[in-house]
């Protein structure tokens, strides 16, 4: 599951220059109402594993979501709910970072005495936790989308925050849960989360349990050249993400596997169907189950990093085998498909990879990770999904360090 966020460039324009000084006040902002906490929610528990490095009222919670569907809102440590609000910049218990103002929309752990109770409906929910700051997080003036941290922006206000963050939605009786922690776009710090619904018996737990110590060395020492400058003091940041990663990294495999299939047929057998076709030029002429027939373009090597452009288009045939291709690429078997289900085959090749993905595999509990945006291909990602759409028991995300 990817949920999506609402990132307007007018948002984005509001993000201050770097620097370290914050101000922050316990009182919400206030500007915005507040809309009561909703029956059939569940709590949300935090469970603080930093081992001293980073006391209850050090550790900062923000909860973005869209309660209502269009609207963006923000979890109050009450468990209410509010609309973002830009003149929330300016109201009391404002955020300030280098002489430029934010709303306030995080609490502490200890502000929650580590439980808050959940929304029972969000869409697009993120739960960001970050130590020793508050996350500073601009709204657009028309209050229609935020700005989320930004690594490639060399004067974003969190660079020098530590953040982390877990993923969900959940429509009390319509949308049964779902959510996930993820690198999809960078690593700041281990958690975990486990999700537990009594009455269906599931009890999952996933993430990284590791120390940050020992999670930031072992990847030194295990990725290859090319992604070791992803790495600097405050996170590890995604291949997808990173602007300064060679933008060629793997141009070669594409067009090794373009010129493969352009000679050789394709075919992709999966449950309940198959995709054949033949490259020719850019182009891959596919069917799928004799229907057809639906083109998918050579992507770039950002596009299969990003699983996004050529990867990402057309309609939803050529949407799912773009995801399959992307896939694929990433775990270094894209011109064997009889590999692309067979997890033991993943990053075992000679050829170029994603070296950051297939880290996060050997250090997520089970071997889960969501390294890439469809690394749920195959039930490889940290997901957690509930087989009905009634509310969770309860959701522990554990903070290490």
């Amino acid at each position: 599951m990817k949920t999506v966020r609402l990132l307007l460039a007018a948002a984005l324009l509001l993000l201050g220059a770097g620097a370290t000084t914050a101000t922050a006040a316990d009182a919400p902002p206030a500007h915005a109402p507040a809309a009561a906490p909703a029956a059939a929610g569940f709590p949300i528990l935090f469970q603080n594993n930093t081992h001293g490095a980073y006391t209850d009222d050090r550790v900062y919670v923000t909860v973005l979501g869209q309660i209502t569907p269009g609207q963006w809102s923000y979890l109050r440590p009450d468990g209410s709910t509010a609309h973002i609000n830009h003149l929330d910049a300016t109201a009391p218990g404002h955020l300030t970072k280098h002489g430029v103002n934010y709303p306030n929309m995080s609490f502490t752990l200890a502000q929650v005495g580590g439980r808050v109770p959940s929304p029972s409906s969000i869409r697009g929910g993120r739960i960001y936790l970050s130590l020793g700051s508050p996350l500073f997080i601009p709204v657009s003036p028309d209050d229609q989308g935020w700005g989320g941290p930004d690594p490639n922006n060399p004067s974003d206000p969190n660079n020098d925050v530590y953040y982390d963050w877990y993923e969900y939605t959940f429509v009390n009786g319509q949308a049964a849960y779902g959510g996930n922690t993820t690198q999809v776009d960078q690593f700041g710090f281990p958690m975990t989360a486990r999700l537990r619904q009594t009455s269906s018996g599931y009890d999952t737990t996933r993430g990284i349990s590791r120390s940050r110590a020992d999670v930031m060395a072992a990847y030194a020492a295990g990725v290859g050249a090319a992604f070791r400058p992803l790495q600097n003091g405050y996170r590890i940041v995604a291949p997808r993400s990173a602007a300064a990663f060679p933008s060629d990294y793997l141009t070669s495999t594409v067009n090794a596997t373009w010129s493969y299939y352009a000679s050789h047929p394709f075919t992709l057998n999966l449950p309940g169907e198959t995709f054949s076709g033949r490259v020719s030029g850019d182009t891959l002429t596919f069917t799928r189950n004799g229907a057809g027939p639906f083109t998918l373009h050579r992507p770039t090597s950002r596009e299969v990093m990003a699983c996004s452009g050529a990867l990402a288009s057309g309609g939803d045939v050529e949407k799912r085998l773009g995801a399959e291709f992307c896939a694929a690429f990433n775990r270094g078997v894209a011109q064997d498909t009889s590999l692309w289900h067979t997890p033991s085959a993943y990053y075992r090749g000679a050829g170029p990879k994603n070296d950051y993905a297939a880290f996060f595999h050997t250090v997520g509990l089970a071997g889960r990770a969501y390294g890439f945006p469809y690394d749920d291909i195959d039930d490889q990602s940290s997901v957690q999904i509930l087989g009905n759409a009634n509310p969770p028991t309860d959701l522990t995300l554990s903070i290490g360090w």
